[in-house]
């Protein structure tokens, strides 16, 4: 079968799968099981639908982009250097969460409120790793000392990994205040799908990120799509508790359980992650 054709199927796929999805959740056609495994379809196949729609993109209009940003040198770099690429893309991120830590941090002292103040903790945690990632990835840039680089690899890569071990545990207090206070956010429908179809696009690319820099072997580049595995998968866990909320009235899950199997199943990985950061670091000392 052609390529273009599997595309085709795949776009078709996701859209059939999608309307399903929300027929089910507003309906609630289906029994429980069926009901949970048309939401995991639907999620498999838009991942797969986001891939194919970014490699026919580059194909096409991207690609005369792309000879267009090649012809300044800085756009020549920005392309053709993967690591500069990342530390550069990962400047917007780190905006991000400065920008919820203060209106999170603001929110929960005037309100009094654990739940906003423990997200600012959060996302206070994720820009600090964010920051300390970028900022050593500049620093390497301009070493020589094969000696200095090392060292400086370790240290970023070992203290991040500590960092993942402690948002994990500001993770664990949203997830608690998400089950025993419901704070979860209800939103629009549509305004739900979008969520969605950026969530799971957030996820493909942070997969794909991971898997490509294991391969370079880079600990700072490892340490960087670390971080967005780990954000990934509490946009993850977000877009369910919402999804539960938002359909609580049309859906006869159980809201509490759902997030509770899924929050310990991504603080179980995002734990994972930082240890396996630690590990890497004193294994490189070793070395």
């Amino acid at each position: 079968m052609k390529k273009g054709v599997t595309h085709l199927l795949i776009y078709l796929g996701a859209a059939v799968v999608s309307v399903l999805s929300v027929v089910q959740a507003q309906k609630n056609i289906l029994p429980q099981a069926a009901g949970i495994a048309v939401y995991v379809l639907a999620a498999a196949v838009l991942t797969a639908a986001c891939v194919c729609l970014y490699r026919d993109l580059r194909k096409g209009m991207v690609e005369k982009i792309f000879l267009a940003v090649r012809r300044t040198s800085l756009g020549a770099q920005f392309l053709e250097d993967y690591t500069f690429r990342t530390i550069l893309t990962t400047l917007p991120s780190f905006s991000i969460n400065v920008a919820y830590t203060f209106y999170n941090g603001v929110i929960g002292i005037m309100n009094r409120s654990a739940w906003f103040i423990t997200m600012a903790v959060y996302y206070s945690l994720l820009g600090i790793m964010r920051y300390r990632a970028v900022q050593a990835g500049r620093k390497i840039s301009r070493m020589e000392d094969p000696v200095q680089i090392r060292k400086k690899e370790r240290s970023v890569i070992r203290t991040d990994g500590i960092l993942l071990l402690l948002l994990n545990l500001a993770l664990s207090g949203v997830v608690l205040l998400t089950i025993s206070q419901g704070t979860a956010k209800t939103y629009s429908e549509i305004m739900v799908i979008s969520i969605a179809a950026y969530t799971f696009y957030k996820i493909t690319m942070a997969v794909i990120h991971m898997i490509k820099v294991r391969k370079m072997q880079s600990p700072i580049l490892i340490t960087i799509r670390n971080i967005g595995v780990a954000d990934a998968l509490v946009s993850m866990l977000t877009l369910q508790a919402t999804m539960l909320a938002s359909f609580r009235e049309k859906s006869s899950m159980d809201a509490n359980r759902m997030n509770g199997i899924t929050g310990l199943a991504v603080c179980v990985l995002i734990a994972a992650l930082g240890v396996s950061m630690i590990y890497d670091a004193s294994r490189r000392k070793e070395v």
